[in-house]
C-alpha cells in the first residue's frame, strides 16, 4: 500500500497493535502536515465539532479532492476519526451542505457525499442555493449577507435527529444558513464539519 498523497510506501512505527491497527491512506510524513486541533464550541447555541485546522497538508489535500477530482482521496478526511464520529453520532441523519449546481457538473460527484460515506450514516441532500452566486473570492462582510441564501427542497421529510456536515468551516455562513431553514425546536441538531479556518467572529462565546 502507499500513500495517496505522496505515492511513498505506507509504514507504522510504535506497537504491533497501532502497526496492525492503522487506518489511514496517508504516510505519517504526509498526515503530520494536518494540525489536529478537534475544537468544540457552538454556533447560533448548536453543538459543533471540528477534527482538522483548514490550513496546510488538509488544504492541499481538499483542493486535490475538490477541484481537481481526485475522487480516490475521499476517506483521507475522516478516516483517523472515523470509528469515533460513527458511533458518537449513530442514530443521527447527515444533512449535507449544497454546492451550486454549476460546481456539481464540473466535478461529475457530491464531494461531501464522498467524504462522509465511510461513517455509514444516512445522508440527505435536503438544502439548495437560493441563486448560483458562490462565496469563492468574495469578502467576509459579503458571506455573512449570504446566510439566508439557502432553502429547503420542496417536500422534504427530515428526520429528528440532524447532523448538519460540511468540509470547512470558514464564516459560518451556510450553516448558519441551513439552521435558518430548520425548526430548531422539533429536531436534535449538532454540527460537524471536518476542518475550521481560524476564525471567532461568528462562533458563540461559550466553547462546550
Amino acid at each position: 500500500m502507499r500513500c495517496l498523497m505522496c505515492g511513498r510506501p505506507l509504514r507504522s512505527e510504535g506497537s504491533l497493535n497501532e502497526i496492525l491497527f492503522r487506518e489511514d491512506s496517508l504516510c505519517e510524513k504526509c498526515r503530520q502536515e494536518w494540525k489536529r486541533i478537534d475544537r468544540r464550541t457552538k454556533i447560533a447555541g448548536i453543538p459543533a465539532e471540528m477534527t482538522w485546522a483548514y490550513e496546510g497538508g488538509y488544504m492541499k489535500a481538499l483542493l486535490q479532492y475538490k477541484e481537481c477530482g481526485d475522487e480516490a482521496l475521499k476517506n483521507i478526511f475522516l478516516e483517523p476519526v472515523r470509528l469515533r464520529l460513527k458511533w458518537q453520532y449513530r442514530g443521527y441523519t447527515l444533512l449535507l451542505m449544497p454546492s451550486s449546481q454549476t460546481k456539481l457538473e464540473q466535478r461529475g460527484f457530491h464531494h461531501l457525499a464522498g467524504m462522509f460515506e465511510s461513517l455509514g450514516l444516512p445522508m440527505m441532500e435536503p438544502f439548495e442555493k437560493c441563486s448560483e452566486v458562490t462565496q469563492q473570492g468574495r469578502s467576509r462582510q459579503e458571506r455573512l449577507r449570504m446566510i439566508h441564501g439557502l432553502r429547503l427542497k420542496d417536500n422534504i421529510r427530515l428526520p429528528e435527529k440532524i447532523l448538519l456536515a460540511d468540509d470547512v468551516l470558514t464564516t459560518g455562513s451556510t450553516i448558519r444558513g441551513a439552521l435558518n431553514c430548520l425548526d430548531l425546536h422539533a429536531h436534535h441538531i449538532k454540527i460537524y464539519t471536518a476542518a475550521y479556518a481560524e476564525r471567532k467572529a461568528f462562533l458563540d462565546d461559550e466553547t462546550i
